[in-house]
């Protein structure tokens, strides 16, 4: 009997990293007091913690305000209990976060180049380099408040933001998060707008101002200038773009001396040398291939669908039609469904709903906690999604774990891949660390596009929230630069959304330079979830995805309706561990927050043995993961917090990797990311 053995539609491009944490152990930590303790005991507590010299200098770089607090605890400045055991519990997190846990995060963890080679190979020193750059939110407190200083802003340059929109006679213009400002649009604002279209120095700008309203003084007209730079409908050069790695480096001297006494960002460029066997490539190849064939939408999403429709309802198709005026909600068809204001349509129950929840409830009941998908299987749920895609993702990143006890082991093939995520597009995870590895960036010119006639851009835009700024901020990669929301000169290798427009062809979307009916791919090398519409434009989040509108998107893995389940088991492929087993608990299985903690706990290890949770789990918080382990008193305190602060009262926990799972790296908690590229 022959086995059908599909090839692989993805293999590495770019350049992989390793992340890992820089410390192999937690500061020793004392019995936790009991929550109902005096301030005593947690001071006690606090400052034998504290007393770790390298734990403390760590968390007072990731964060000033709790070490000020703990400090103050100790010296006894801080007397309220439960003030003393909020710090205390944060301080745990740290503590635990300290040595298990691997994203990059100041002096916590770091990044450094990873090789595939015949042979495994791991060196890992202690001469880590610490690379910094200004505090977004200091940063943006001091260009603030020098923008509203006409006297220094005088030889500086401002331009209109191109986010700005005009509705029924006024102007609505982005702020923090999600948020806007709304403008009437009087003919003194008309004029800045017509004036500011492209960079104008603030001096010129203030006196053709005072040239076409001689009657308003010198104070009023700076004080509206001032306004529309604090409101962001100007944008100045002190506000470098994205593409400016340091956001220091535009600024001129006498201001870059000021930034530079700021409170520094750092990230950390490991001490380490790690080359991995080829066969852990390959089977990250598999991972993603197999993600690719499971995914939900295979054609895209319902709400990139119905776009499309109102689109070609609209306008027919091979129409092109400028983007500003398509994404319009009053001129055009508006952003897709959720763009604007977060929303989840209702999803009726799939095919594929029904077999995964056939799939998860046969393993409960059955007891068993791994379930390992055949090629049967695959297929099976891959033809209950729908169409095969059309438009396969032409790239992307995948973030792993690798389980070996030692590097022996792994030499020999004997290791697992756990997935953690998939991202959209290569670059997403490892573009903000580019500038770690100057040179790094120059292989992701040469990634494939979905249409092959597209040229691949690059897209550069801010943060929705300053303290994300970092994570936009990505050397240029690509001869061009699509640039959103940001102060640029206008130039031959610069487009603004004002030069773009969309058309639709055989019901796939495609992004068109107006002037030329070039078509552009974008490459947004960001780690922000373009979800989260509080940090990331809409328009920058339309430009990203409008031409994989209609292809599938590969993340992790989809339990659809079963994600409603208490109890989804792992999905293994080969050596994959595709998805982790998943449990979710509910406070209101628990006792309430006021009775003791022994009280809570024997409820919560009933619920345990109920639902065959083991002891080391891993505590979903937002995109991430917390190591805890619920025979300690101090994580089982941890859990019980997060139940209290989720707003739903559920706390998701993930199946934990063995003992031994970091053994090839020394037990350093790691993870590797992987940029594939699709096979030609």
């Amino acid at each position: 009997m022959m086995t059908r053995v599909r090839p692989s539609l993805y293999q590495g491009a770019g350049q992989a990293m390793l992340r890992a944490a820089v410390h192999l152990t937690e500061p020793t930590m004392p019995p936790w007091p009991a929550s109902t303790a005096p301030v005593e005991p947690w001071r006690a507590w606090l400052n034998s913690v504290w007393s770790d010299d390298a734990f403390r200098q760590t968390v007072t770089d990731a964060s000033p305000d709790l070490a000020g607090q703990v400090q103050a605890i100790i010296d006894g400045r801080t007397p309220k209990p439960r003030r003393v055991r909020r710090a205390a519990l944060a301080t745990a997190r740290y503590a635990i976060r300290y040595a298990h846990r691997s994203t990059p995060y100041g002096l916590f963890a770091g990044v450094a180049l990873l090789g595939f080679d015949q042979s495994t190979s791991v060196r890992f020193g202690e001469d880590h380099q610490a690379v910094v750059r200004p505090d977004p939110i200091g940063l943006d407190e001091m260009l603030s408040a020098w923008e509203s200083d006409s006297t220094r802003m005088a030889d500086t340059k401002v331009c209109v933001n191109t986010l700005a929109r005009q509705r029924n006679e006024h102007i609505h213009v982005p702020s923090e998060g999600d948020a806007e400002f709304r403008l009437a649009l009087n003919p003194a604002l008309r004029h800045v707008l017509n004036l500011a279209r492209s960079p104008i120095e603030y001096r010129q700008l203030a006196d053709k101002l005072a040239a076409e309203y001689p009657a308003v003084s010198d104070a009023a007209r700076h004080r509206l200038l001032g306004e529309l730079l604090r409101v962001r409908l100007l944008r100045s050069s002190l506000r470098a773009p994205a593409t400016a790695v340091d956001p220091s480096d535009a600024l001129p001297d006498a201001v870059r001396a000021q930034a530079d006494r700021l409170r520094p960002a750092c990230d950390l460029r490991l001490d380490a040398d790690v080359r991995l066997p080829e066969q852990v490539l390959t089977e990250a190849g598999t991972a993603a291939t197999v993600l690719a064939r499971l995914a939900t939408h295979p054609n895209g999403t319902p709400t990139w669908r119905r776009w499309i429709e109102q689109f070609t309802e609209r306008y027919g198709e091979n129409v092109p039609v400028p983007v500003e005026v398509a994404t319009d909600s009053d001129r055009g068809v508006g952003f897709p469904e959720g763009f604007v204001t977060v929303s989840e349509p209702p999803r009726p129950m799939s095919r594929r709903d029904r077999l995964l929840l056939e799939l998860a409830g046969t393993a409960a009941a059955e007891g068993r906690r791994t379930v390992a998908l055949t090629g049967a299987m695959i297929e099976e749920l891959e033809a209950a999604a729908g169409e095969k895609p059309h438009h396969p993702a032409p790239h992307l990143e995948l973030a792993a774990q690798v389980h070996a006890s030692s590097v022996q082991a792994l030499g020999r093939g004997d290791f697992r891949l756990r997935v953690l995520t998939v991202s959209r597009s290569a670059g997403s995870m490892t573009g903000r660390f580019w500038h770690l590895f100057p040179g790094t960036e120059e292989a992701y010119a040469h990634l494939p596009t979905i249409d092959a006639e597209a040229e691949l851009a690059q897209l550069a835009f801010h943060a929705g929230r300053v303290p994300a700024d970092l994570l936009t901020r990505t050397p240029q990669a690509l001869p061009r630069v699509v640039s959103v929301g940001e102060f640029r000169h206008p130039g031959p290798n610069v487009l603004f959304p004002g030069d773009l427009s969309v058309t639709v062809a055989a019901g796939r979307p495609q992004l068109v330079e107006s002037a030329t009916g070039k078509r552009l791919e974008l490459l947004a090398p960001t780690a922000i979830n373009f979800l989260w519409n509080n940090y990331t434009p809409p328009m920058a989040r339309f430009l990203g995805e409008i031409s994989r509108a209609v292809s599938p998107q590969v993340t992790w893995f989809d339990w659809g309706a079963a994600w409603t389940l208490p109890f989804t088991p792992a999905l293994t492929y080969r050596r994959t561990i595709l998805t982790a087993a998943r449990w979710k608990i509910r406070s209101r299985t628990l006792p309430a927050r006021t009775a003791p903690l022994q009280q809570w706990a024997d409820q919560l290890h009933a619920w345990r043995a109920r639902f065959r949770v083991p002891e080391r789990v891993l505590l979903a918080e937002d995109d991430q993961q917390l190591p805890l382990d619920l025979s300690r008193d101090v994580d089982l305190d941890l859990l019980r917090a997060h139940l209290d602060a989720s707003p739903f009262g559920i706390a998701t926990l993930h199946d934990a990797p063995p003992l031994d799972a970091d053994g090839w790296i020394g037990g350093r908690a790691h993870s590797i990311v992987v940029p594939l590229a699709r096979r030609s």
